[in-house]
């Protein structure tokens, strides 16, 4: 959040307002000012909104805040769920446990770790990703090819039970006749393009669209034909490498069994 701090004390400089004046004519104090122009506090949107409005920004702090914010009422955030949900296939690559293939707990886990960047509501996100597990679980529900780097495994949220529950989660959905699941082992991802999480939606009539990871926020959604046919020749080349599913749950058997053991030595897993 330093960028979007950095824009505030620019455009408060520019109307020469002192932090307290900005704080009081926005209904904050001037502490909180402070710890949003140097990026150590994420406020909800309305408060943006109203700083937006004092500075005479005309929308500009809060669109960039917005272009930031993964709160289920970003506009972008709701669009992302609904081409999810209208998707009659989604070809999912990244180097994380995707959102529709969580556990409760370890959903709830990520989520907290980014609060501190993002910032929002902790429950309307719970929500928002319950709604993402969902759109698997319905009756008529998209074909979901998944691409997994091995190093997903190792991404840790919540402690040693909760990382092996979700792994064997994995296990357990991959077996469900929508969801189709492999893994790219590390003995196989020298040269593959590591490109963070990308998605491409196929929807009716063989319509294709897709969105990226950019690393400092929310995403890039991406419609130009060159450009999703190439993001579909990446997921080809990434499954080509991948595991079989079969050898997939086998290695997240073994992660499981290896990475996030059983304690103490006598205690049952699943």
């Amino acid at each position: 959040m330093e960028e979007l701090g950095a824009a505030i004390k620019k455009r408060r400089l520019a109307k020469k307002m002192t932090q307290a004046e900005l704080g009081k004519k926005a209904a904050l104090d001037h502490t909180s000012v402070s710890h949003i122009e140097k990026g150590t506090r994420v406020p909800h949107r309305d408060t943006f909104r109203r700083i937006d409005k004092t500075l005479e920004a005309h929308g500009a702090i809060f669109k960039l805040r917005d272009e930031l914010d993964d709160s289920p009422d970003a506009e972008r955030v709701r669009s992302f769920l609904t081409n999810q949900s209208r998707a009659n296939v989604i070809y999912h690559v990244g180097n994380h446990v995707p959102a529709m293939l969580e556990t409760e707990e370890h959903t709830r886990m990520a989520l907290e770790a980014g609060l501190a960047y993002f910032g929002g509501d902790l429950e309307d996100k719970l929500a928002y990703r319950s709604e993402m597990r969902e759109i698997l679980k319905r009756p008529d529900p998209p074909l979901f090819k998944c691409v997994l780097w091995e190093s997903a495994l190792q991404v840790v949220a919540g402690g040693t039970t909760i990382m092996r529950d979700q792994l064997h989660h994995l296990i357990e959905r991959s077996r469900e006749p929508n969801i189709e699941l492999h893994v790219l082992p590390f003995a196989e991802s020298a040269g593959a393009p590591d490109v963070g999480t990308v998605i491409v939606w196929e929807g009716p009539n063989d319509r294709l669209r897709a969105w990226r990871d950019t690393g400092n926020s929310f995403g890039t959604f991406i419609n130009g034909r060159t450009e999703v046919s190439g993001l579909m020749n990446l997921y080809d080349h990434v499954r080509s490498r991948a595991l079989a599913p079969g050898a997939t749950r086998e290695l997240i058997r073994k992660a499981a069994e290896g990475l996030y053991p059983c304690l103490p030595p006598d205690s049952t897993c699943p």
